[in-house]
């Protein structure tokens, strides 16, 4: 399942980079529309509207970097933290009760052993 989840996380991620970065180019194309006619403008004549279109292109050219910053952010895989397990041991009670009497009479025999070699 959780195999499924991060596929579904990573397919979600670069369909959203996929589409702001179109966006991104669009506005960017727009931009150097912007600044290739006040460039022409500036090179014809030096009047007024040529500074309105300077300000246009280089605020269009600013927010598709933005847009590709944001891209580039929302591309980043996402870190998935696992659920939490499970009980570890899925044994029966009576079983567990049996394995942990016979751990306690292991740890006493040796207990036992080592207290008669040291007398």
């Amino acid at each position: 399942m959780l195999l499924f989840r991060t596929i579904g996380y990573a397919i979600e991620r670069r369909i959203r980079a996929a589409t702001l970065s179109f966006f991104a180019g669009i506005l960017f194309l727009v931009g150097l529309g912007f600044l290739t006619s006040a460039l022409w403008m500036v090179l014809s004549t030096w009047q007024d509207p040529l500074f309105a279109a300077q300000v246009l292109g280089s605020g269009f050219v600013g927010l598709s970097a933005i847009v590709f910053l944001i891209a580039k952010i929302v591309s980043r895989p996402r870190r998935v933290v696992p659920p939490p397990a499970a009980h570890a041991s899925q044994t029966d009670p009576l079983i567990q009760m049996l394995e942990g009497f016979l751990l306690g009479m292991d740890a006493g025999r040796r207990t036992r052993r080592t207290r008669r070699r040291e007398d």
